[in-house]
C-alpha cells in the first residue's frame, strides 16, 4: 500500500521478537473504515506481504466507524472514516485517508514464558533501537489495564519523522503491541483519531 503501511510493517516483527514468537497467517486487504474511538503506535519492517487467500476477518460499518475483527478473536479495533487497513503475517497495518497517521496492531506466541512490564518495554525498545534512527524514548506509563505505554520519537530509515506512542501487554500466551505514530507531522494533530482508535481496542484477555 501507501509509506505509512508500509512503516506500520516494521513494527510487526517487533512483536514477534519481543518473545521470539511465531507468526499468525498473512492476508492482505485494503478497506476504507468508519469513525471509532482509543489509543495505538507501530513496527519497523520493509514492506507488507499479500496473499491471495481470503481475508480471516471480519469487519462491520457502524456510525463511529469501521470495526475490524481478527477471526480468532484475538483482537478487536475500530478506524474513523476515511482509514484503511492491511493484514500483515502477525496483525493489521493502518493508516489515515491523509497519509499522516498510521500505525498496526501485532500479536505473537510468548511460547509458555511470562514477561514481566519490565521485560516487555525493554524488548520493545531493543527492538526499535535496531530498526530505527534518532530514537528519543519521553515516557514510560503502565495503564489500568495492565498494559504499558512508552512514547517515542524517531526517524525510519527514510528519514521520515515519526512521533509515537506503542502499547505492549501479554494475555495469557499471546504478546500485543499497538502502535500509533505521526509520519511527519505531531501525533498531537490526530490526537482525537487516536483516542478513538484506543478506546476501541480490546484484546483477548
Amino acid at each position: 500500500m501507501k509509506y505509512a503501511l508500509r512503516f506500520a510493517s516494521l513494527m510487526v516483527l517487533a512483536a514477534l521478537m519481543l518473545s521470539a514468537c511465531g507468526k499468525a497467517t498473512s492476508t492482505a486487504s485494503s478497506t476504507p473504515a468508519g469513525q471509532p474511538s482509543s489509543d495505538s503506535s507501530a513496527s519497523p519492517t520493509p514492506s507488507l506481504a499479500a496473499s491471495a487467500t481470503p481475508s480471516p476477518s471480519v469487519t462491520a460499518s457502524t456510525t463511529d466507524g469501521q470495526v475490524y475483527k481478527q477471526q480468532g478473536d484475538l483482537f478487536e479495533i475500530t478506524f474513523p472514516k476515511g482509514y484503511t487497513y492491511q493484514e500483515t503475517g502477525s496483525g493489521l497495518a493502518f493508516v489515515s485517508e491523509d497519509q499522516g497517521f498510521g500505525g498496526s496492531v501485532d500479536f505473537g506466541a510468548a511460547q509458555g514464558n511470562k514477561l514481566t512490564t519490565e521485560q516487555l518495554e525493554k524488548a520493545l525498545k531493543d527492538e526499535y533501537e535496531k530498526r530505527l534512527k534518532e530514537l528519543e524514548w519521553q515516557e514510560t506509563k503502565q495503564q489500568p489495564d495492565g498494559s504499558i505505554r512508552v512514547d517515542w520519537t524517531g526517524k525510519d530509515p527514510q528519514g521520515n519523522a515519526l512521533d509515537a506512542v506503542s502499547f505492549v501487554e501479554q494475555r495469557g500466551d499471546t504478546i500485543y503491541i499497538l502502535n500509533l505514530f505521526g509520519v511527519n507531522k505531531s501525533y498531537q494533530d490526530y490526537n482525537s483519531d487516536a483516542e478513538k482508535i484506543v478506546s476501541s481496542y480490546r484484546v483477548k484477555q
